[in-house]
């Protein structure tokens, strides 16, 4: 496995040449054989082989008991404090840097609520805020489309049905797989999608 996987690489990036464009300049080509160009698609599947070689020391080190990665992101979750300059230290090794202005603390116990409106990978943590904020965030997108829906027999239901789908409904349900909700909140999620429907399909009942 390992050795098709350097074979492929090899053959992809072996003897590449790049070249940096802008608005105002060109330059010519040059010869990489450092890292991978930009918008490349091997790129994210190389990048997790690395960050998980990375990780896998962390892990031997004793520094945290578990993570959680999603693409370049990753959530390290323990019982107690995390000392995440020691975490930082490991990945250093590897040419890789924990950018603390954008780390996050996050304390869940019982009596605090700050965790409610923590957001993580554009998610709340909390399954009943990140639902109102879904509705918000769909029905803004539902609104900016409004003289779309009122055009009548100029644009076919289906084609209304399909940018409802991949305009407003996508927003809706953005990472629902985590929510957990109960039965009423399933029936209310549905009455609101139902909601947005009629709209869409211009039903006034």
């Amino acid at each position: 496995m390992l050795s098709s996987i350097y074979h492929t690489v090899k053959v992809v990036f072996d003897q590449t040449e790049v070249r940096q464009m802008s608005h105002e300049h060109t330059n010519g080509w040059q010869r990489s054989n450092v890292g991978t160009p930009q918008g490349d698609s091997l790129s994210p599947a190389l990048f997790t082989i690395y960050l998980e070689h990375a990780l896998k020391e962390v892990r031997l080190e004793k520094v945290l008991p578990r993570e959680i990665a999603y693409a370049v992101d990753v959530d390290f979750v323990a019982f107690q404090d995390i000392d995440i300059e020691e975490v930082g230290k490991v990945l250093e090794k590897y040419n890789l840097q924990v950018n603390v202005d954008k780390t996050e603390f996050t304390n869940l116990s019982r009596g605090e609520t700050n965790w409610q409106t923590t957001k993580n990978v554009g998610t709340l943590i909390r399954d009943q805020e990140d639902i109102e904020r879904r509705k918000q965030l769909s029905s803004a997108a539902l609104v900016k489309l409004k003289n779309v829906w009122l055009k009548g027999d100029k644009i076919t239901k289906n084609t209304k049905l399909k940018l409802y789908k991949a305009l407003v409904k996508s927003v809706f349900t953005y990472n629902c797989g985590t929510w957990a909700p109960t039965q009423s909140q399933e029936e209310r999620l549905n009455a609101f999608h139902r909601k947005q429907l009629k709209k869409v399909l211009n039903i006034k009942k």
